[in-house]
């Protein structure tokens, strides 16, 4: 079988060295010219035809990402085709327990959160999202290396055995995991040059086991097959009093009957209430213990980088560092400041870190967004960092890059 490999940055090296050892005839393209030279001589040495553009022929099978358009083929044609994800749910023969993450928003901490408990319940936890892979020990995460969370990343987990695979997966999954997790869809945005939808993508990490969705967004997700679902929503029933910066939030939650729970005080926890929703059913389904569930939600000082707190010379600094910042996620985080009554005198910082990444920043509404709190919005200008003394709190939100 000829197999075409479109995108070599989201993982089409691991397919394609999978094709090969299968036997096939393999051509992979870096269509969007971002592979190393290095990385292209390796899969030639391996036995793949590798260029920048398709060549023209009849392929028996396409491999492309979701979000990949058809633009890149060139008048080439092809008999069959699947995503990347498809691909990984042919090729994947991974029998450890896996808990795959997807969503629009809160993939990250869902699993930090996850981690942490499952630790706390003595399971020895593998973690893989955004900000890196490794172990989680000690109570933290040891972060080994960094890996995209596409979906190939799955075939390149490490071989030692965990009790736990906790995998957060960008667009899909593999249909294999034991449990699959979508957190939302808050914003079911256009793919492959809007013609498809991130819905579908994200479908393909349901399985058939445990699917975890959320209870408004079900009926949605059976569309695409009769499969067991878990429907979180409610699990988190109360914030108890006024929430306020630098204090320890209390919230009502429903878990084996009605439990309070004191949230760490050290981080945005109120920000954190869809991700503990989340993570509560995710851990019902697995039967942790109640007191485990308790400890570690007690214990959990959030995702390093997201919804850090600190006050500095009498101003209230807030940290967002995220990979997926956008009108939504600075929507979000605005929100629950004004909750707890921290908006006076505030002021945001815009820090796409790059010029790249601040081209593919939709700044006017961003703006839009911040203006309707009625906060002074600044964006860094890679060269001098804005004024905000005169203010007595910050939010910075910093977009690394992307996943």
């Amino acid at each position: 079988m000829h197999v075409l490999i479109l995108d070599l940055t989201h993982g089409g090296d691991i397919l394609a060295e999978a094709f090969l050892n299968d036997g096939h005839n393999v051509t992979c393209v870096d269509v969007y010219s971002i592979a190393t030279a290095e990385a292209m001589d390796a899969l030639r040495k391996k036995g793949a035809e590798v260029s920048s553009a398709v060549p023209l022929n009849d392929y028996d099978m396409l491999v492309s990402p979701a979000h990949c358009p058809d633009h890149f083929l060139n008048g080439s044609t092809y008999k069959e085709r699947m995503t990347f994800s498809r691909a990984v749910n042919l090729l994947l023969n991974d029998k450890r327990f896996r808990i795959e993450v997807t969503g629009v928003k809160g993939k990250t901490s869902c699993c930090y959160l996850l981690a942490h408990i499952l630790s706390i319940s003595g399971k020895s936890v593998f973690l893989h999202t955004s900000r890196g892979r490794g172990p989680w020990e000690n109570r933290a995460h040891n972060i080994m290396g960094q890996m995209s969370i596409a979906p190939t990343s799955l075939m390149k987990l490490p071989l030692e055995e965990y009790d736990a695979m906790i995998q957060e997966v960008s667009l899909g999954g593999s249909g294999k995991a034991d449990i699959a997790v979508i957190t939302n869809l808050v914003q079911d945005y256009g793919i492959a040059g809007s013609t498809r939808k991130a819905s579908d993508a994200k479908a393909d990490i349901l399985c058939d086991k445990i699917n975890v969705v959320s209870r408004n967004e079900q009926e949605f997700w059976k569309k695409y097959g009769e499969r067991t679902f878990y429907a979180f929503g409610g699990n988190v029933s109360a914030v108890i009093g006024m929430p306020k910066l630098g204090e320890p939030i209390v919230i009502q939650i429903s878990y084996n009957g009605s439990q309070r729970v004191e949230l760490n005080k050290d981080y945005l926890s109120l920000q954190y209430l869809p991700a503990i929703d989340t993570v509560l059913e995710i851990c019902e389904a697995m039967d942790i213990p109640t007191e485990d569930v308790l400890e570690g939600l007690r214990t959990f000082k959030g995702v390093p980088g997201r919804g850090e707190t600190h006050m500095e010379n009498g101003i209230w600094h807030i940290r967002e560092r995220n990979p997926g910042i956008s009108h939504i996620s600075i929507g979000m985080t605005l929100e629950c400041l004004k909750n707890m009554d921290a908006l006076d005198n505030a002021a945001v910082i815009i820090d796409p870190v790059n010029k790249k990444v601040c081209d593919k920043m939709d700044m006017a509404t961003i703006s839009g967004t911040v203006s309707k709190y009625g906060v002074k919005m600044f964006v860094t200008d890679q060269e001098k960092y804005p004024d905000v003394s005169e203010f007595s709190v910050i939010v910075e939100f910093i977009k690394e890059g992307f996943q």
